[in-house]
């Protein structure tokens, strides 16, 4: 009651005096989007509300994109901007820079002053129209197991960092269902239809239908509730959620009602045997405006409005259409996707991602482009390019051909969480884009990993992007994230940065893999992480324990840094273990391998101190969507599948491969003793039926022991690389 009490004193405080003044002749959605603002820095700064006021401010010199100003005098933080996400914007902008303050996933640095400090920021104002967030694979490769917990706080992110425009992928399945049945299909020939969990993104873009099916039917209602919470926290921002639309992809199931729906069956996608294919509507068939007119308006009736929504026809999939007439028939699909939409929602606006323009490019040469768009009016579509750092489809595409698109960046592909990253293209890119007289309709900045949980300064960095239009000084804006990091920034960590920018951060891969995470073979492998700059970032990074040992956002990089550091002696061993069974030297392989699979043992053990790198969070959450134990246990087997074998096929293993804590000694370590052990002993071991038993057993405990001191245990780690390597 007495806590109760505060918090009513808090909310009047907060309300009181001039800003309940100027808030007085404001609409109800005004006073929405200030009280959810509000609520942001009540759970991250709780009981520090009073400390700031927020004013929601229109009229000429703040017309056009987001825009925010903050000035601090006496303790209190006025925030003064043109929409909610401004506003929060601008809050996290102080906290960022005048107390150096950090929220991230990992965690939060914010040590706040019992007074705050003065500040003036000066008016910023983001050259982008839509700030977005998210590829269609991270709700499969990071989120599909998250609870309303996770979500929030996931929100919560997105609105300090900026996000105005975030992808809304869950909870689709159950609007799928409804119009399935009321085509005629079954329950269970829905469900069927469906993939399991980990896997729906691709089940959604027409890659794959089935595999891990049937989708329970417990995920698909509980999906329904929680997209409801997302959906409308994130419109109490005043952020503009893309939800699903329609690409044509369907049932096979629906021939058998409806002869006459002429559907396509797709070539077999990932090495996904063909009982797993999927079939698409000829874009003449009549069912096929008919069904995305039934989507969105079930779409809308349930979830609330909306009018962007995503559709992508053809993601890595052969295009069913004939040379002979194949422009006609490119615009015979974009005019469906696109009046399937509209007929849903006469306001409606189709978001696609430009992946494929990229993934295909002999396919997709300006003419197939221009044909597939041209029926779709400019103002009415928008584009994601998706891959900036790899491909600038708005150059090679004439700006696609006058429709509105986004700029973005993907970083990482499969969730893969090595340290590693572009950091010096990411500051200058989007500026040198900003000022090509060529960018034609751009409309937006985006930021499109295909997972998140990792590589923070990554993120940071991008999410300050979207706000700055001119060029930025990275060797500062390195310093400024440490201060915020870690409260500080000593000089062996200047000079760690100075390395690590030479190195893994100034990377070109989008995600790589090392080679004890790869399937055993007896074929050198490079993982491209290893320099002699980085060796010495390592070093000059954990030598800064002492002036940041208070710093827990140090201690969970510490870790990352030697556990890569780590992985790549263990990379070293294993070419070193080839070299030595390819020459006959049998003492020198055992040894290498024993080696290896000791440091592989030490990474795991130091990995379980971190917050985000264990395979028992990502198993935890998954068991949680199920009430009994079969349920639990199939969550589980689908869940790990991912993360490992994927489909099965050869195309995708390992594609998703994380560095957890768990996965390492369970997994990776136990298939190459398999290969050692074969070697050194003439026996034969099936590594890939062992992966199937290993993702179909649950685990009934995980190893809870870890470093006392992880940061030293850290430090002793590279040491102990350092040794093996110096002797070999």
């Amino acid at each position: 009651m007495r806590k109760l009490f505060f918090r009513t004193i808090i909310a009047f405080v907060i309300l009181s005096g001039p800003e309940l003044m100027a808030r007085t002749n404001q609409t109800s959605g005004q006073k929405e989007f200030i009280s959810s603002a509000y609520g942001v820095i009540s759970r991250v700064l709780p009981g520090r509300e009073s400390s700031f006021q927020l004013r929601l401010v229109d009229g000429p010199s703040w017309s056009g994109d987001d825009a925010f100003e903050v000035n601090a005098a006496g303790g209190v933080v006025t925030v003064e901007g043109n929409s909610a996400i401004a506003l929060t914007r601008g809050v996290y902008y102080y906290l960022r820079h005048a107390v150096h303050a950090q929220f991230t996933w990992q965690g939060e640095h914010i040590d706040l002053p019992k007074v705050l400090p003065d500040f003036h920021s000066g008016k910023i104002v983001s050259p982008y129209k839509y700030r977005l967030y998210y590829n269609v694979c991270a709700f499969g490769y990071t989120t599909p197991f998250w609870g309303w917990k996770e979500w929030r706080r996931e929100i919560d992110w997105m609105a300090l960092h900026g996000i105005n425009m975030p992808l809304a992928m869950a909870g689709q399945e159950a609007i799928w269902q409804r119009v399935w049945e009321k085509l005629g299909l079954t329950k269970s020939e829905s469900t069927d239809y469906f993939t399991g969990p980990a896997f729906l993104p691709w089940n959604r873009m027409g890659n794959v239908d089935r595999y891990q099916g049937p989708l329970p039917q417990e995920y698909i209602e509980k999906s329904e509730t929680l997209q409801k919470k997302i959906l409308n926290m994130m419109r109490s921002l005043g952020m503009s959620p893309i939800v699903p639309g329609f690409s044509g992809y369907v049932p096979q199931a629906l021939e058998k009602v409806y002869p006459d729906i002429r559907l396509i069956a797709m070539k077999s996608w990932g090495g996904f045997k063909p009982i797993d294919g999927t079939y698409m509507l000829s874009p003449l068939s009549k069912h096929f405006i008919q069904i995305g007119k039934m989507f969105i308006r079930g779409y809308r009736k349930t979830y609330g409005y909306t009018h962007f929504y995503l559709a992508d026809a053809f993601n890595e999939m052969t295009v069913p259409v004939s040379e002979k007439s194949k422009d006609r028939e490119l615009t015979e699909f974009g005019k469906a996707i696109y009046s399937s939409i509209t007929a849903g929602d006469p306001k409606g606006v189709w978001v696609m991602q430009g992946w494929l323009f990229y993934n295909d490019r002999e396919f997709w040469d300006r003419p197939s482009v221009k044909a597939f768009l041209q029926d779709v009016p400019d103002n009415r579509m928008i584009i994601i390019d998706l891959a900036n750092e790899s491909f600038h489809g708005w150059k090679e595409l004439n700006g696609f051909f006058g429709k509105e698109w986004i700029y973005s960046i993907i970083h990482n592909f499969g969730g893969r969480n090595q340290m590693f990253g572009n950091l010096p293209f990411y500051a200058s890119n989007p500026i040198k884009m900003l000022s090509d007289p060529k960018h034609g309709n751009m409309v937006g900045f985006g930021i499109s990993p295909e997972g998140i949980d990792q590589n923070e300064v990554v993120y940071e960095l991008l999410t300050d992007m979207e706000w700055i239009d001119k060029p930025v000084n990275l060797d500062k804006w390195i310093a400024s994230y440490c201060k915020s990091r870690y409260g500080a920034f000593p000089e062996n960590m200047k000079i760690a940065w100075k390395y690590l920018l030479k190195s893994i951060y100034s990377s070109r891969m989008g995600g790589p893999l090392y080679f004890y995470q790869h399937l055993p073979m007896l074929q050198h492998y490079n993982s491209g992480l290893a320099s002699a700059d980085f060796d010495k970032a390592a070093g000059l990074f954990l030598s800064c324990s002492k002036e940041l040992e208070g710093s827990e956002l140090y201690r969970d990089d510490a870790i990352e840094m030697a556990a890569q550091y780590s992985s790549v002696t263990v990379d070293s061993l294993l070419n070193r273990a080839v070299s030595a069974q390819i020459n006959k030297k049998f003492g020198e392989r055992d040894s290498a391998f024993t080696q290896a699979f000791t440091l592989l043992k030490k990474i795991d053990y130091l990995l379980r101190d971190h917050p985000l790198f264990r395979l028992k969070r990502w198993v935890d959450l998954a068991r949680k969507w199920g009430n009994t134990t079969r349920q639990k246990d199939y969550y589980e087997r689908d869940a790990k599948l991912q993360i490992t074998v994927w489909g099965g096929g050869p195309g995708l293993s390992e594609y998703a491969a994380k560095v957890w804590s768990g996965l390492i000694d369970r997994y990776y370590v136990k298939r190459w003793e398999m290969l050692a052990d074969s070697l050194e002993h003439g026996t034969k071991h099936n590594i890939l039926n062992w992966e199937m038993r290993w993702n179909s057993t649950p685990i009934r405990y995980f190893k809870t022991a870890r470093p006392h001191n992880p940061v030293e245990f850290a430090k002793s780690l590279v040491a102990d690389c350092k040794e093996i390597l110096n002797k070999n």
